[in-house]
């Protein structure tokens, strides 16, 4: 081999390698400048989003006693308007009956329904046996009334509502609020250590409405029309007391009580009725009617019992529906009764026709 091609190969490796050298060179260029950095390839599937915070739990934030409280209410509720809504079952608690919540023993299964005042979500109601009823410290609350806590002797309660004094008996049909005799339908009961009444007597009490809707299982009170009741002393007309307790006392004194209320029922359906006349004291005295008129015992001095019984028919307390007559089968041939009228009830030794 001679020396000039010995020289043509040596320049052709110093090339090669020299190509190398620039290759390797401008490699780590790239590597490590940001200007020439390429971003992986990831498809749109799976690509990372860099901007997106990571998965870090949020800081817990201290809540009050009254906070966890409300959260407590808020998620009963919303607990119950589901169970309500979607499976349209009743929403059933134990509650305890009776005023000492510690020691009594009985206990009832009643359906608990959230009450919403204007809108607003307020508390619950009970339904026993088919009758809604609040507890009347809680209906005071909600419709912004104070309410004070009173005595207790074994089933009488009394308490002061809206500044006005209460007075019931639990398991009885009617209880007394500002003096007034208050028609309980399913009767005044105790239940967690307070007292419920019925739907009907507390739109009686304070004039606001109250709405059961046994489908959405919910409770509506609408203040519209809230008013407290009138007082007693000025609502009974002392006229009408004075005759309508006299004819109480006159026919049905004995008799059961609320065979005084009927009696008292059986005037003010007439009054009421367009074939009689239209004042209790004219009910009265129409001729031919009722005999104490005729033997003077009508002038007699009532009882309290005959006042009471004469307030609670003049309140709306009724034993006899649509009576408008009664007689003692024992005192007098009823026969024409039974044979012309409609049966109504028996009450102590009086037998009530409509």
């Amino acid at each position: 081999m001679g020396p000039t091609k010995t020289r043509s190969n040596l320049a052709v490796v110093l090339a090669v390698v020299l190509m190398c050298a620039t290759l390797i060179g401008l490699g780590l260029l790239m590597g490590t400048s940001d200007v020439f950095a390429l971003e992986p390839e990831t498809s749109p599937e799976v690509k990372a989003d860099v901007t997106s915070p990571v998965n870090t739990p949020e800081p817990t934030v201290p809540s009050s006693p009254a906070d966890e409280a409300l959260q407590l209410t808020e998620q009963d509720e919303r607990v119950a308007m589901r169970q309500a809504l979607r499976s349209l079952q009743p929403v059933t608690r134990t509650v305890v009956v009776g005023m000492d919540t510690e020691t009594s023993a009985q206990t009832l299964q009643c359906t608990f329904v959230p009450v919403y005042v204007d809108g607003v979500f307020g508390g619950y109601s009970y339904v026993v046996n088919g009758t809604a009823y609040l507890a009347l410290a809680d209906y005071c609350t909600m419709l912004g009334y104070d309410f004070t806590d009173g005595e207790v002797d074994g089933a009488n309660l009394t308490c002061t509502a809206a500044e006005m004094p209460v007075s019931a008996t639990v398991g009885a049909s009617s209880f007394m609020a500002n003096g007034r005799y208050i028609n309980a339908p399913g009767n005044v009961l105790a239940l967690d250590g307070k007292v419920v009444l019925p739907f009907p007597a507390l739109e009686t009490i304070f004039g606001a409405k109250l709405s059961y809707d046994q489908t959405l299982a919910s409770v509506t009170v609408d203040t519209s029309t809230k008013a407290l009741i009138e007082d007693g002393e000025s609502y009974y007309a002392k006229q009408d007391i004075y005759w309508l307790s006299r004819i109480i006392y006159a026919e049905a004194n004995g008799q059961p009580f609320d065979g005084m209320i009927g009696v008292g029922n059986v005037v003010l359906n007439r009054v009421a009725a367009p074939q009689f006349a239209n004042t209790i004291y004219d009910v009265i005295f129409e001729a031919g009617q009722f005999t104490p008129v005729y033997d003077g015992s009508i002038y007699n001095t009532p009882s309290e019992e005959a006042i009471r019984a004469a307030e609670m028919a003049l309140d709306g307390v009724s034993t006899v529906g649509s009576a408008l007559y009664f007689v003692n089968p024992n005192a007098c041939d009823g026969s024409w009764f039974a044979y012309s009228l409609t049966y109504v009830t028996t009450i102590g030794g009086h037998v009530f026709y409509a």
